[in-house]
């Protein structure tokens, strides 16, 4: 990768979702190009045995060319020919059927990839305040980039964070598309308090949800990404409860994660004195998983994406039926269903309505480049 990027493991396949300079990007190397996605070498400091994928800033991903097949039915449809109605019938129940594979396709998320300015204070900060533990760490002086992967167990049953340091890059542009990660706490109370001796910034001391009875409290990493603390009884078995997207049409986004993610909607809330609506859609019951919060504030339509935030992974039985109900849901792929070069890995990435990435890997193949 430039020395603008950073690196991405490859269990967390292909995590490059915007450059520093706001472009989506991703490469790969066979020695200086693909070496970031063979098994990572003595360079790297495994702490959990992975292999390793490069956060670059120049174009792996590129947008997808109109389907071949698509053509003839839409030239058909432009002449009125009397086959149009059969074939937009077939291509009806084609889209059913992908639609139906993404909601029995054994979906999970795996991580989430965004850049800090401040590697060893964002580390200290997370480990000591908030309890995540250092899974695997990987310093490229060549290439001038960190990276540190954290979280609450192993990447094959949790949900990890992947920093990346540029070298001399000590800031970024979060934009405010961003909203917040969501972690579940015993004792939210406790956890500020431990902030504040550590020097943490508390935006929102403990205390209940407006209009309801769960406590919360909202607190800022060395970067300046918000952490909200969401007080739940133990045993907690996912500590790491939610990553918060603004969008700007509430009804489109829930459509789009429903069709092409297979999510679910396991709640929504509507706050008219607040004037905003929230929706969590995930894979699983919100207290035991990582789940997808999005928010619609009245009024507003579209958001700065920034430079700091990359992307949501997602583990998928089948990437290549998972494209084509990405692609039947309006979404941007960026990236064709396919094995990496050089990898037998298999992902496909897109953008959904409101420009947020996500990348869909292969389970059998993220399974073995974990081994």
């Amino acid at each position: 990768m430039a020395a603008a990027t950073g690196c991405v493991p490859l269990c967390c396949h292909i995590r490059s979702a915007v450059s520093p300079v706001g472009k989506n990007v991703c490469s790969h190397r066979p020695t200086r190009s693909i070496a970031a996605f063979l098994p990572a070498t003595k360079r790297s400091k495994q702490v959990a045995g992975c292999s390793s994928l490069r956060l670059t800033s120049s174009g792996l991903f590129s947008p997808a060319p109109v389907s071949k097949a698509a053509q003839p039915l839409l030239a058909r449809v432009s002449r009125g020919s009397p086959g149009a109605p059969r074939a937009m019938a077939a291509e009806a129940a084609s889209g059913s059927d992908v639609e139906a594979f993404a909601k029995s396709d054994a979906r999970r998320m795996l991580h989430v990839v965004y850049r800090v300015g401040n590697l060893e204070a964002t580390k200290k900060f997370y480990t000591e305040a908030l309890g995540m533990q250092v899974t695997r760490e990987r310093d490229i002086p060549e290439e001038k980039y960190t990276n540190c992967f954290l979280g609450y167990g192993p990447e094959t049953s949790n949900f990890v964070v992947e920093l990346t340091y540029n070298y001399g890059k000590d800031k970024y542009d979060i934009g405010s598309g961003f909203g917040h990660f969501g972690i579940a706490v015993e004792d939210v109370a406790k956890t500020v308090e431990k902030i504040k001796v550590l020097g943490g910034t508390v935006t929102r001391e403990p205390g209940p949800v407006k209009g309801g009875r769960s406590i919360i409290a909202f607190v800022k990493d060395p970067d300046g990404y918000m952490f909200e603390l969401i007080q739940r009884a133990g045993p907690i078995k996912e500590p790491f409860a939610q990553v918060m997207l603004r969008v700007g049409d509430m009804d489109r986004a829930i459509e789009f994660y429903e069709k092409a993610h297979g999510m679910k909607l396991l709640r929504k809330s509507d706050r008219p004195e607040q004037k905003y609506t929230i929706a969590m859609m995930g894979y699983g019951p919100e207290d035991e998983s990582t789940v997808l919060e999005l928010t619609y504030n009245y009024g507003v339509t579209e958001y700065t994406k920034g430079d700091a935030y990359g992307q949501i992974a997602i583990g998928t039985d089948d990437v290549y039926k998972t494209g084509e109900a990405l692609r039947a849901a309006g979404a941007k792929i960026t990236r064709e269903a396919g094995p990496l070069p050089g990898l037998n890995t298999k992902i496909v990435a897109a953008l959904d309505p409101d420009g947020w990435k996500t990348v869909f890997v292969d389970n059998e193949d993220f399974l073995k480049e974990l081994e």
